[in-house]
């Protein structure tokens, strides 16, 4: 394929790289050391990935962003050697080199300031004991990157390296399931012997329970190379899909992905779909989910944001019944399919985009509890509607799982400026060694 270079505007500007230097004096939201350098009469500040309050270091400056550590100084007395070889390139993770309550107490700190900036809470958060899981080899699931021009250079596969498209090439991941970690290690060398590199842009795997993997397909296989992925897939007792960027076919005649929910139901789903990645978690969420919303029989249940049924299964069980929003048609059909698997028959799933009046005019029919689990640009549309409704139409608990807490709190606020409480909250760990942050909070309406 042809590429075409297009020559720098005469107007752009070379930003040379200039080495700094400073001490950190706090962590910012994506846990990097803030950092402030006087320069001509000013101060202006920078943020560092991997350095702690307290360590003084030198830096990197390109641009008006990126900033690379270059070297350290001293080293503050909560930090560690990172367990994982490949951290100090791969872009996957980016808090191994601080301990795990100190990872959890600066995620709750990270979200009690942005509930006083955002949210105008001055008071303590009613904090619950943090959710928490493995500290390592929890993902049941992660896509890795595959790059190979031709069969005659290096083949790379990893996570991309941090702020860059950079390949990181990974034999295995500190944070993957442990049985997804072998299978990597295999396929690894399926790809080199069977000369797959060149057709493929990434694998998804994931454990459902049986692992299963999805290739994103570049280039037309030839008919050696799909047999070599059968008798892959049969020699390791897997599941198989191919993704065309149009279709995805299944290669082998394999059950579907599933998850199992409190009750042992199943939640059947597609690779690509999206589920939590850490299922031990995952579960200590929904079980704190209706604890906090606690649906009696009588209930009528709104599920915001539904997906295939994680919350809304459950919830079902539990109340009169549930009606299940999700923006995705696939994933719609999906959890009705789950639903009727399951012999439930008290769930409407419905598809529409959950920032439309849709939502408003499903709201002013009145339900007692409402659980929403937006994406990360959180559910501000739904918020501002609960809080237009009378007081006899808005429910009267409604919990919020979200990851991405400053949308959270600008959420909130709209709920607590309108007749809402909070009554807890509390840290999901569900992304140990980074510095995502799954957050939940609890409403109740006092008006």
């Amino acid at each position: 394929m042809a590429q075409f270079f297009k020559p720098p505007s005469r107007r752009t500007k070379t930003v040379s790289s200039q080495v700094l230097s400073g001490t950190a004096d706090a962590l910012d939201h994506q846990g990097r050391g803030v950092i402030r350098v006087a320069h001509g009469g000013k101060s202006r500040t920078y943020f560092v990935p991997q350095v702690l309050p307290g360590e003084t270091v030198r830096f990197k400056v390109t641009g008006q962003q990126n900033t690379t550590l270059v070297a350290r100084e001293n080293e503050a007395p909560e930090r560690r050697s990172a367990p994982c070889p490949y951290y100090a390139q791969c872009g996957g993770c980016d808090l191994q080199h601080l301990d795990e309550d100190s990872q959890r107490q600066h995620k709750q700190r990270v979200v009690s300031e942005l509930f006083t900036k955002m949210a105008g809470m001055n008071t303590e958060l009613p904090w619950q004991p943090t959710l928490t899981g493995d500290d390592w080899h929890y993902r049941r699931k992660a896509r890795l990157a595959i790059y190979q021009r031709s069969t005659a250079q290096p083949m790379h596969l990893g996570f991309r390296a941090r702020a860059s498209k950079h390949i990181v090439d990974i034999p295995q991941c500190a944070v993957l399931d442990s049985t997804l970690n072998r299978l990597l290690a295999e396929f690894r060398q399926l790809i080199e012997t069977a000369q797959l590199g060149p057709h493929l842009g990434h694998v998804e795997l994931i454990k459902a329970p049986l692992a299963q993997l999805c290739l994103r397909i570049t280039r037309s296989l030839s008919g050696e190379q799909t047999q070599a992925l059968h008798d892959f897939a049969a020699r390791h007792q897997c599941a198989l899909w191919l993704d065309d960027g149009e279709q995805l076919n299944s290669l082998t005649d394999t059950q579907a992905c599933h998850d199992t929910t409190l009750d042992g139901d199943r939640l059947v789903f597609m690779p690509g779909d999206f589920i939590q990645v850490n299922p031990k978690v995952n579960q200590q969420m929904v079980a704190q989910a209706l604890a906090w919303l606690a649906p009696q029989a009588g209930d009528e249940v709104l599920d915001l944001f539904a997906g295939i049924g994680n919350f809304t299964l459950p919830l079902a069980r539990r109340a009169k019944s549930v009606t299940a929003v999700e923006g995705v048609t696939q994933m719609t059909q999906q959890l009705a399919a789950n639903a009727k698997a399951a012999d439930i028959h008290n769930v409407n799933a419905q598809t529409f985009d959950l920032s439309t009046e849709h939502v408003g005019r499903l709201l002013k029919k009145g339900f007692q509890r409402i659980l929403l689990d937006p994406a990360r640009a959180g559910a501000e549309a739904v918020c501002q509607m609960i809080a237009a409704l009378p007081v006899d139409k808005k429910p009267e608990h409604i919990v919020y799982v979200s990851c991405a807490p400053n949308t959270l709190a600008r959420d909130s606020r709209w709920l607590l400026d309108n007749g809402y409480q909070m009554t807890h909250i509390s840290l999901v760990d569900m992304f140990v060694q980074t510095h995502h942050i799954e957050t939940m909070v609890s409403f109740k309406k006092v008006v």
